[in-house]
């Protein structure tokens, strides 16, 4: 079993090399190698050969998602508390507004 083959029946590999990694992330070497020096990606030395764990990807990518799900997601609206207190506010305007013009009650 190659570490490369993905073919039907066959498990996914644990570690791909830095090539495979970037094209299963469809992004450049440079930007590869920035996601490594930032942490996000995980990897080890095989000898000379740098090798990227496959979950560290997969992880990558769910926090990508994640992320980007927050970001788009509706902001909460007002609580019905805060609502009421300036909904009671306006109460209090109009009856000190009635009582100027109604004047003294006798």
């Amino acid at each position: 079993m190659s570490i490369y083959s993905t073919g039907p029946g066959e498990a996914e590999p644990l570690v791909v090399k830095p090539k495979v990694a970037w094209k299963l992330l469809a992004c450049s070497n440079t930007r590869g190698y920035e996601l490594l020096s930032a942490g996000e990606l995980e990897s080890f030395l095989d000898g000379r050969s740098r090798k990227i764990i496959v979950a560290s990807i997969h992880r990558f990518i769910a926090r990508r998602l994640a992320a980007e799900r927050q970001a788009t997601a509706p902001q909460p609206r007002p609580e019905d508390a805060g609502q009421a207190r300036d909904q009671s506010s306006h109460a209090m305007a109009v009856e000190a507004r009635l009582r100027r013009e109604e004047g003294p009650v006798k």
